[in-house]
């Protein structure tokens, strides 16, 4: 009990990442459907629709050429938006995207700094630093004067949040039992799906854009503090031949988790592995089987990546309800975690992944069909969302998938370049969801299912790690 719970306090920071991903979705809302004439132009344009239900729209606002505070004014349920402040609608809305995805490609930019780092200064002292940095820049973004300072201090969150999440999982995946990673793993994601709905509530229950930013940012700090009293990774300092340190650091943490069991006079068995960070590099060559999965799983972040969050960012182009939407998406991601659970245990990892994939691939084809279930729920919304959540329950095994086929003396540089090619399918996905303006969405639609299908074939062609022990070194592979 108490080493779940330890897990619970450790992995907090989970409920801040996807919170602090999608605050430029709620504190930059435009609600289409929200606005009201005020000159006689648009007031004529009403008159001689022949729908006035449908007169309030996307299509009517920006293909009529109307005027903000001339011809038209937001509703917007009496809220406040940096997106309608800084016109980042309609014509706007490449920028709008532009700024969703600049934190990814911080992102990028934070695991290309942080993978030589995590193998070399320790998992703790990079994921401390990662986090202090998005506290700061996120507390910074409530203060934002224009589009431009948004772009660079949301660029600097990026730089720090998916580094501090990626180290933090990495760290407690080294002292997680092999009988208990996949747990660990649906927990700590689990939290994911509850900051999506966090930040659900927060934008539709605060009017004022700039104190969503601050509400999430006391979540952010709440999660940063439990960081500074768990010791280092004891593999970490192992692989780096500091035994007293290892056994110092098992030490605290069974007193953590309040186990009778004393590290004192146990004895490790462990393969020190010293390097720099150019003598790893040269072991993805050295050691064939390391690189060829390392391509394989970056590959696959990067699809997993780039379909989810082209829903994340587009549920409001699907939803006909903007908030419930993501009501939705949120409850969809917390049930998806959880049924990794029973899909493991009964078909182990790589089946239990492969059904999810397949399952994505088959709700993309359902969703070309055009048929409304209900007035406000329709059959791509749906399967939209049971697609979603299949590669988002893929996205979260291909996480744990990683470390476990990784060795620990590379673990840490491996995540970074998996997650920093996840961070380019991350910073596409804001982008992809414009493509439901641009082509049919059967196309849309077949394109989605496709890429599915290569994840599929991605998989097929990597290790089953159920039952393996976690390697040490690059020569465990082979």
């Amino acid at each position: 009990m108490w080493l779940v719970l330890f897990f619970m306090v450790v992995m907090s920071y989970g409920y801040s990442v996807d919170s602090l991903t999608y605050l430029t979705v709620f504190a930059g809302v435009v609600q289409y459907n929200k606005w009201e004439c005020i000159s006689p132009k648009c007031n004529e344009l009403l008159a001689s629709s022949s729908n006035k239900e449908d007169f309030y729209s996307r299509k009517t606002l920006c293909d009529s050429n109307l005027k903000m505070d001339v011809d038209f004014v937001f509703t917007n349920d009496n809220r406040t938006s940096f997106a309608v402040e800084w016109g980042l609608f309609c014509d706007g809305e490449a920028k709008m995207s532009f700024l969703s995805s600049i934190i990814f490609a911080g992102a990028y930019v934070g695991f290309l700094l942080a993978s030589p780092l995590f193998d070399t200064l320790g998992r703790k002292k990079v994921t401390i630093a990662s986090a202090l940095l998005t506290l700061v820049t996120t507390i910074a973004c409530g203060f934002s004067p224009n589009y431009y300072m948004m772009d660079v201090l949301r660029f600097l969150c990026g730089l720090g949040k998916n580094a501090c999440w990626t180290g933090i999982y990495c760290w407690m995946l080294e002292f997680t039992p092999s009988d208990m990673r996949t747990f660990m793993t649906i927990l700590s994601n689990t939290l994911h799906g509850v900051g999506y709905l966090l930040v659900d509530l927060v934008g539709y229950e605060v009017k004022n854009w700039r104190h969503i930013f601050f509400i999430i940012s006391a979540v952010t700090f709440m999660g940063t503090v439990p960081m500074f009293f768990v010791p280092e990774s004891p593999r970490f300092l192992l692989t780096k031949g500091k035994l007293a340190k290892a056994k110092a650091s098992l030490e605290k943490f069974s007193r953590l988790i309040r186990s009778p069991q004393s590290m004192a006079e146990v004895d490790f068995v462990f393969t020190s592995h010293k390097q720099n960070w150019l003598k790893q590099i040269k072991d993805f060559y050295v050691y064939p089987k390391l690189g060829r999965q390392t391509i394989l799983f970056a590959l696959m972040w990067m699809i997993a990546c780039s379909l989810s969050y082209t829903f994340n960012f587009g549920w409001s182009k699907i939803s006909k309800d903007f908030y419930m939407g993501y009501v939705y998406a949120g409850i969809g991601i917390i049930v998806s975690f959880l049924l990794i659970m029973p899909a493991t245990k009964m078909l182990g990892k790589k089946r239990g992944m492969l059904l999810f994939l397949v399952t994505s691939f088959l709700s993309y084809c359902i969703a070309m069909i055009d048929y409304n279930i209900s007035p406000s729920f329709t059959v791509e919304h749906l399967a939209s969302l049971l697609g979603y959540m299949s590669i988002l329950g893929s996205y979260v095994m291909i996480y744990q998938y990683t470390g476990e086929l990784t060795p620990t003396s590379h673990r840490g540089m491996v995540y970074c370049i998996c997650g920093s090619f996840g961070r380019i399918g991350s910073f596409l996905g804001p982008y992809s969801q414009l493509i439901f303006t641009i082509l049919d969405r059967k196309i849309t639609f077949g394109i989605f299912a496709g890429v599915s299908l290569i994840c599929i074939l991605i998989i097929c062609y990597t290790r089953d790690p159920t039952g393996r022990a976690m390697p040490e070194t690059p020569k465990d592979l082979e």
